[in-house]
């Protein structure tokens, strides 16, 4: 796959800072996107994707790819909390390639592109989904619960995860590809070992596997029609291929008995949640606007320097835990701060509640200012955005009580564990690496365009695969039989401190850019990433795929 794939759901180049996407109104009307999820479950995974190299199934079609997303969406709401009145419904449905992004026709043809994703826009601005089309790369990568995907967003915190998507698409297309034949392999030992003993005995003695069940060659694999249990499928071989044919190495049907007859047909079941831990954080807070006001650095009339984006994600966590209770002398009142309004789902600054309560509004906007102190994160404030090290917002969460906070490398299932025990993570990327050299040897590695965010969500998802299976057309006392494994997709939810819109229906929705769910195993498609040396201040690059570390046990 091409690196032009995601600019056809982003049109990448357009975003400008986050400083300036943020006002009381300013909300877009095309939102944030949610990765939709995750790492894996490679066991689970590896059997269902040898029964894909198997059957050669890899398509996944728009009806399919619709079904998956109405199932996502209705159930991710459900974990939102949000309520919908009526049904979701779609509003539009695009096929996405390496080269194009045009809306899906329904045909009567077999014949049937295989496509990278496909994008579903819900009506009533009710958010969207974007799910791969290719069965090497199963589920959903994208979900938002408000807003639609367009050609062209605004906000940059929208882009911040694509490019990760993008090459995990190509990661895992390429794994596949490599690893095929030991894949269909796979599959075949898969289904040999839930045969009845004389069946096995019978294949060892045919010469395709040996005494210890392991395959010894490799056969070819076709695509099956659509059926709903091994009977079915076994009436619909046995009217095609019979058992009268003479079937013979010169017979022209030979090839397609053979295909049918070694590798099934794969029955993929609905997509649902087994686990989940709705967004931690209960706030949406920003770097501009009223946030800023207490800030020092001036930057024209009226205004002040972002308070940041590492102050806005260390000061939410604080937040979220309510501590301390007193912070640079001054009482925080942390419930009144991160009060919600009736309807909404989340509080920021300019929420009723908060607003219209001048202490709580204050308080937030002392907090974000004062932890830029040189006894603090140290901020490096400027009119174009305001940096500070990881480095000192760990010592930061340490001197405020914090103790046992710690960093470490991006590591899923550190991710996974901490959420589940209700502690949301900072977390920190770059856009750009640059590699300094002096007569063409490399001597230092430093990053740029970097920001720093939340992760306060989780959510793991299975989808059931059932393959069906002929042995024989005649009435023997095993002729179809079925095996059963499973996807696995996990989504993590991303709080990227841009601010974004607070209502849990949408009615009154303007926008959703302030998080989204993502995949979570998208962050672990790159490799060799190395300490930074610079801050983290937010940028407009917004594909922070460089130097991902996080602070975890903050607690």
């Amino acid at each position: 796959m091409k690196r032009k794939i995601l600019s056809f759901v982003l049109a990448t180049g357009i975003f400008v800072s986050c400083q300036q996407e943020e006002s009381i109104t300013s909300f877009t009307n095309e939102t944030t996107t949610t990765v939709l999820p995750t790492e894996t479950s490679e066991t689970v995974n590896s059997d269902a994707l040898a029964l894909v190299a198997l059957t050669g199934q890899t398509h996944i079609s728009a009806k399919e790819a619709q079904e998956t997303a109405l199932f996502t969406a209705t159930q991710m709401r459900e974990v939102e909390g949000i309520v919908t009145k009526s049904p979701l419904q779609i509003a539009s449905t695009e096929v996405v390639t390496a080269d194009s992004r045009k809306p899906y026709v329904p045909t009567k043809s077999s014949e049937q592109e295989q496509a990278d994703v496909y994008v579903i826009n819900f009506t009533n601005n009710q958010g969207y989904v974007v799910t791969s089309a290719d069965r090497r790369v199963p589920g959903v990568l994208v979900y938002n619960s408000h807003g639609t995907l367009g050609n062209a967003p605004k906000n940059p915190g929208q882009a911040i995860l694509f490019e990760y998507i993008e090459d995990y698409i190509n990661q895992e297309r390429e794994i596949f590809e490599k690893n095929k034949e030991n894949l269909k392999a796979q599959a075949e030992e898969l289904i040999f070992k839930q045969l009845p003993k004389e069946k096995q005995e019978k294949l060892v003695e045919q010469g395709y596997f040996d005494k210890n069940g392991k395959r010894i060659k490799t056969k070819s694999s076709s695509e099956g029609m659509n059926f709903n249990s091994h009977e079915e499928y076994r009436e619909w071989f046995c009217s095609v291929y019979g058992v009268d044919i003479a079937f013979t190495s010169w017979h022209p049907q030979m090839n397609d008995y053979r295909r049918e007859l070694e590798n099934g047909y794969n029955k993929y079941g609905e997509w649902r949640i087994v686990k989940k831990v709705s967004p931690l954080l209960k706030t949406l807070w920003g770097q501009g606007g009223e946030y800023d006001n207490m800030v020092s650095l001036k930057c024209g009339i009226n205004e002040q320097a972002p308070v940041g984006c590492v102050a806005t994600a260390v000061g939410q966590l604080m937040a979220y835990h309510k501590k301390p209770a007193v912070f640079k002398g001054r009482t925080m009142h942390w419930n009144e701060m991160t009060k919600i309004d009736s309807g909404d789902m989340f509080s920021n600054i300019y929420s009723f509640g908060v607003s219209n309560n001048p202490t709580a509004k204050e308080d937030i906007q002392y907090l974000l200012a004062k932890l830029g102190d040189g006894d603090l994160l140290d901020m490096n404030y400027g009119c174009d955005g305001s940096g500070a090290s990881t480095n000192n917002a760990e010592d930061t969460f340490k001197k405020l009580g914090y103790t046992n906070v710690y960093q470490v490398s991006y590591d899923g299932r550190k991710v996974v564990n901490e959420i589940t025990n209700n502690r949301p993570i900072y977390i920190d990327g770059c856009a750009q690496k640059i590699n300094h050299r002096f007569l063409g040897i490399r001597y230092n590695t430093t990053y740029e365009s970097c920001h720093a965010w939340v992760i306060d969500g989780y959510v793991e998802m299975v989808q059931p695969i059932t393959t069906f299976r002929v042995m024989s057309c005649y009435n023997d006392a095993l002729t179809s039989y079925e095996t059963t494994s499973r996807n696995t997709l996990e989504l993590v939810h991303q709080n990227f401190g841009w601010g974004g819109s607070l209502l849990g229906n949408a009615t009154r929705i303007a926008g959703y850019d302030g998080s989204g769910w993502y995949r979570l195993d998208v962050f672990n498609s790159r490799t060799g990433r190395k300490n930074a040396s610079n801050t983290y201040k937010s940028d407009s690059q917004g594909n922070y795929k460089y130097h991902n570390d996080i602070l975890i046990n903050i607690k």
